[in-house]
C-alpha cells in the first residue's frame, strides 16, 4: 500500500510541474477556499477520500457537484469494494489510461499497479503500446476483454467466455463498469487537457 504522504509528494511535484507547463488546463484549478455550497461539501470529500485531492479529473468534476456525487461513488467502490483482485483493477485502470493516451491517470496508478504485484515488464510492454508477452491467465483475460471494449466496443464471444471462467460473473460486471468509469475520468482529463511534463522513467506515458 502507498502511503498517502507519498502520493501528497507525487500531487505537488504535478501541480508545480502543471504550473510550468506551456499548456495550461481549460479548466482553472480550483482550490478549497474558491468553492461554496455543494461545491464545497464535493471538495471537502474530495480531500478526504481521493488520492490526488482536486487535481486530475476532480477539478473538473467540481464544476458539476450533483452528478460527480456519483462518481466518487464508483470511485470509493472501485477503490476500496469490488471483489476484483487489486492487481486486476489497477491493470484496468492503467490499460484505460493507456488506451486513452492520459498521463495523469497513468502517472497516478502506475505506482499502486507495482506495488500490487503488477509486474514491471508487462506494464513497460503495456506503456509502448504493446500486448504484454508474459501475462498470467487472469491478466491476459483482463487485457484482452478491456481492450476490446475500449477499441471496439463490444466483446467477443470468446473473449467474453475466457474472462468469465477467469473472473465470473459478478467481476466481469465490476471490470466493464470499472474500464467504462476509468474511461470517464480519462475523458475528463483529455477535454479540459491536463497534461504532465514527460520524463523518463515508466510512471510517465507518451502520448500517441
Amino acid at each position: 500500500m502507498i502511503s498517502k504522504p507519498a502520493f501528497l509528494s507525487r500531487i505537488l511535484v504535478l501541480v508545480c510541474a502543471s504550473a510550468a507547463a506551456a499548456q495550461q488546463p481549460r479548466l482553472p484549478q480550483l482550490k478549497l477556499e474558491d468553492t461554496t455550497g455543494d461545491q464545497r461539501a464535493l471538495a471537502e470529500r474530495m480531500l478526504k477520500q481521493t488520492r490526488s485531492g482536486l487535481t486530475g479529473p476532480f477539478n473538473a468534476m467540481l464544476r458539476s457537484p450533483e452528478m460527480s456525487q456519483g462518481l466518487m461513488d464508483l470511485y470509493l467502490y472501485f477503490r476500496y469494494k469490488t471483489a476484483l483482485p487489486r492487481p486486476l483493477v489497477e491493470l484496468g485502470i492503467l490499460i484505460t489510461a493507456r488506451e486513452w493516451s492520459t498521463q495523469f491517470e497513468w502517472y497516478m496508478h502506475y505506482p499502486v499497479a507495482r506495488t500490487e504485484g503488477v509486474s514491471a515488464s508487462l506494464l513497460a510492454e503495456l506503456r509502448d503500446g504493446r500486448r504484454p508477452a508474459a501475462m498470467k491467465p487472469d491478466e491476459a483475460a483482463v487485457y484482452d476483454f478491456s481492450t476490446e471494449l475500449l477499441r471496439r466496443h463490444a466483446v467477443a464471444d470468446a473473449t467474453y467466455q475466457r474472462v468469465i471462467s477467469s473472473l465470473g460473473e459478478k467481476n466481469v460486471v465490476d471490470l466493464t463498469a470499472l474500464i467504462s468509469t476509468y474511461a470517464t475520468y480519462a475523458a475528463l482529463l483529455n477535454v479540459n487537457q491536463v497534461k504532465i511534463p514527460v520524463s523518463e522513467g515508466p510512471e510517465f506515458l507518451p502520448v500517441r
